[in-house]
C-alpha cells in the first residue's frame, strides 16, 4: 500500500507541474491565429482585408487578440459571432453578413461583434 501511495503522489505532483505547460501551448496557438489566406479561390477572392474601407469601418482585425477597441472582451472572436456564417466555412474562414459577405478569419474580431444566441 505504501508503494502505490507514493506512486499516486508522484503522478499527482507531475500532473500539477505539467498543467502550466499545457496551458502555455494554448496561448502559443492563440498568438499564431492569422492563418494563411485560404486556398479556395472563391474565399480568397472575397477575403476581408484589415486595411480595406470595410475593414477600417468595422475596425476588423484578423486576430482578435490584436484588437485595441474598448468593446472587445476576451473570448470574443468571429467564430462565436452571430453574423459569422459557419455553415459556409472554408479553411477557418467564413462569410460575415456585417462585412458584405466577405470572408473573415474564425479568430478575427470587429466592432459589430454580437455573441451567438444559445
Amino acid at each position: 500500500m505504501n508503494n502505490s501511495r507514493r506512486a499516486f503522489f508522484k503522478k499527482s505532483l507531475m500532473a500539477l507541474v505539467a498543467l502550466p505547460l499545457l496551458k502555455s501551448n494554448k496561448v502559443v496557438a492563440a498568438v499564431a491565429c492569422p492563418q494563411a489566406a485560404p486556398k479556395d479561390k472563391k474565399a480568397a477572392g472575397k477575403l476581408l482585408e484589415e486595411d480595406s474601407s470595410t475593414g477600417k469601418r468595422l475596425e476588423y482585425v484578423a486576430n482578435a487578440a490584436d484588437s485595441k477597441n474598448k468593446k472587445h472582451k476576451a473570448g470574443e472572436h468571429c467564430g462565436n459571432c452571430n453574423f459569422y456564417q459557419e455553415k459556409k466555412m472554408v479553411e477557418n474562414y467564413a462569410p460575415c453578413s456585417m462585412a458584405a459577405n466577405r470572408y473573415v478569419a474564425d479568430c478575427g474580431w470587429c466592432k459589430s461583434y454580437r455573441a451567438k444566441k444559445a
